[in-house]
């Protein structure tokens, strides 16, 4: 939604004072550096320019492409922007004394691929031995890519990249450095077939596009900072929720330079690289910036000592799920490497012919759980970290059947994948809950191999299991972070609008009614300017507390954003009751807050959309209901 910002704020009614408001709200005016020319690529700072983001936020923000030669780092240095868009080489900047800080990641994944045409025969990496190949600056993944593969400087003729895909077509290079989410669509529209390598094939996955400013900036202006990242996040969520809408903003009024139907491609290929249901646009993770770190120290361009976590901006809101996240990410990495080895000591059991004690002493010792059964499901092996594990001690549950490791009702089911790995001779993965000796649960992820015994006599069973109750706990924390707003617990706006999809798809199958109401509170702003953003917090918070009481069970309520809050009432029969409901929330928020020992009252101003009368689709159903909030709004003098 769009913020009403250029009335009158009238704090008499909220605070007993009678300060003079200016009716025009001053704005700070910045500048954004892109690293290329208008395209989709930049879409989400578009969108929070023309949708009037950054406006809301207090800026007046002058969006600047770049040319071939132009550095956004060196922009932004000489303070001709304020920010700036870059690559994961932000990272050497710092290490070379620029003190940039990246304020959020936009793609993921790197967009950045080696291509060769199919007609070249170039098909593998290593056939680019001493051939020519093109690959633009500030493209270090590439060449870690290259150098993992075995290649160094001298193994390939590197030319200086002339940013035309025509060099390639004609022959005037080999390979050549692209962008999956733009090239590649010309080649398509030729109809030339064509080789992609990309890094993450070898393991390196670096981070794409990020946004920036330097810690001067951050220090000298941090509310400038937090409300342009603010304002950019809102503009690329809401340019990944609307690209056909964004991709005709961009070809109207920024660039032709791509036809529509390539700026639609690039958003399509963006969106792959970006996963904005997943994963919230400007999300970056500690853990993934330290393996870029790692790379670039294996290339020799970084110390061993470098600290990534200077150059990182995480709001203090974010700080916890940050930490969570960094937890998972490594208990992620460290479940593959067990799953490694596991596989590894898979194959030295059937394949290994060495000292029967060395092989007994890697059996006991492995970092994992690791219980060997016979063609009867009986334990015939158990490690020292099963012992750890479940408790129980090797010579207690020697001979015994593996089902004592598992609760009776899912017996059943753990016999018969232990048949199919016996029957069927593969390897099976599976997460289950099972017993320790105190009676306790937990949750295990297990790996079964089947193997026969030296002599090809008996058919065995090797099973590694490893503990992840606590990781899944971990999930369920971030899982629940990821739906729920950190400062209300009301579900997010993410979590809101699933619902509100779920809810008008059961309308229409039910035939029924279902209303939605946009609300946004009077005078919020005045509160944190005067009384702080501690006091509006706790007057969120509050506000949030009573929405439950004026709805039923089946409705929902969440917070789109800022003080703006959502309400889905299904089943809603007739306008009328809609009505009734909005009048029993005005009233349950209008009912006094204190707020720094002071009793505080506001309003809100409610729009009211109506399913199937007003709107079908969702985007039109939100639309609707802010509209009817501005004239509420409009209609109230002392709405602000």
């Amino acid at each position: 939604m769009i913020k009403r910002l250029a009335q009158t704020f009238s704090l008499t009614l909220l605070l007993g004072l009678n300060p003079a408001w200016s009716t025009e709200q001053e704005t700070d005016a910045v500048t954004l550096q892109l690293k290329w020319k208008h395209q989709f690529q930049f879409a989400g700072y578009y969108a929070a320019k023309e949708k009037g983001f950054y406006r809301e936020a207090g800026l007046d923000v002058t969006i600047v492409e770049a040319a071939p030669g132009v550095d956004p780092v060196r922009e932004v240095i000489a303070g001709r922007a304020q920010f700036g868009v870059g690559t994961s080489e932000l990272i050497l900047n710092r290490y070379r004394g620029d003190a940039v800080v990246v304020l959020g990641v936009i793609f993921q994944h790197s967009p950045l691929n080696l291509i060769t045409l199919a007609e070249s025969g170039l098909d593998n990496i290593h056939k680019l031995v001493d051939r020519k190949v093109m690959i633009e600056p500030s493209s270090a993944e590439l060449f870690a890519y290259l150098f993992q593969e075995g290649f160094t400087h001298k193994a390939f003729n590197l030319q200086h990249h002339s940013l035309d895909l025509n060099d390639l077509l004609s022959g005037k290079t080999d390979a050549m450095s692209v962008y999956v989410t733009d090239e590649v669509y010309l080649l398509k529209q030729q109809g030339r077939a064509f080789n992609q390598f990309s890094p993450r094939m070898s393991g390196i996955d670096f981070y794409g596009d990020n946004f920036f400013t330097l810690a001067e900036q951050l220090a000298e202006h941090p509310q400038r900072v937090k409300a342009f990242r603010a304002a950019t996040l809102r503009g690329w969520l809401y340019a990944m929720q609307n690209p056909d809408e964004i991709v005709q903003l961009i070809y109207d009024r920024y660039s032709q330079r791509h036809s529509i139907g390539h700026l639609q491609f690039e958003a399509k290929a963006m969106h792959e690289l970006m996963q904005p249901e997943l994963i919230d646009p400007g999300y970056m993770n500690a853990g993934r910036w330290q393996h870029i770190v790692n790379t670039y120290r294996q290339l020799g361009l970084l110390p061993a000592d470098f600290n990534v976590e200077p150059m990182l901006f995480f709001p203090s809101s974010e700080l916890d799920l940050k930490k969570l996240k960094t937890k998972l990410y490594y208990a992620a990495a460290g479940l593959s490497l067990l799953a490694l080895l596991s596989v590894i000591l898979f194959r030295f059991y059937r394949k290994a012919r060495i000292n029967e004690a060395r092989l007994n002493t890697m059996f006991d010792h492995a970092p994992l759980s690791l219980i060997v059964l016979d063609d009867q499901n009986r334990i015939q092996g158990w490690n020292a970290e099963a012992e750890k594990t479940f408790l129980w001690r090797a010579e207690e549950v020697l001979g015994k059947h593996a089902s004592i490791l598992v609760p009776p009702a899912k017996r059943q089911d753990i016999e018969k994948i232990l048949a199919d790995v016996h029957k069927d001779r593969v390897i099976s993965q599976a997460k289950n809950i099972n017993i320790k000796q105190d009676g306790s649960e937990i949750l295990c992820e297990w790996l079964n191999a089947p193997f026969k015994d030296k002599h090809d006599h008996s058919n065995f069973i090797i099973c590694m299991a490893r503990d992840i109750t606590e990781q899944r706990r971990l999930e369920q924390k971030l899982e629940y972070a990821a739906h729920y707003d950190n400062l209300t617990a009301l579900p997010n706006r993410a979590l809101i609008l699933e619902q509100l999809k779920q809810a008008l798809a059961a309308a229409a199958r039910q035939k029924t009614k279902l209303a939605l109401l946009f609300l946004d509170l009077n005078g919020f702003k005045a509160i944190n300017d005067t009384l702080g953003h501690e006091a509006g917090d706790t007057l969120l918070l509050t506000v949030a507390q009573r929405l439950p009481q004026a709805i039923r069970e089946c409705d929902f309520a969440g917070r789109l954003a800022g003080d703006e809050f959502l309400v889905i009432l299904q089943d809603i029969g007739a306008r009328d009751n809609a009505e009734k409901v909005s009048g029993k929330l005005q009233a349950l928020i209008s009912q006094p807050c204190l707020l720094k020992e002071q009793s505080i009252c506001v309003g809100a101003s409610i729009g009211i959309s109506l399913y199937p009368d007003d709107a079908a689709d969702i985007n039109t159903l939100i639309h609707q209901a802010d509209q009817s909030m501005y004239q509420a709004k409009q209609a109230s003098p002392t709405a602000v």
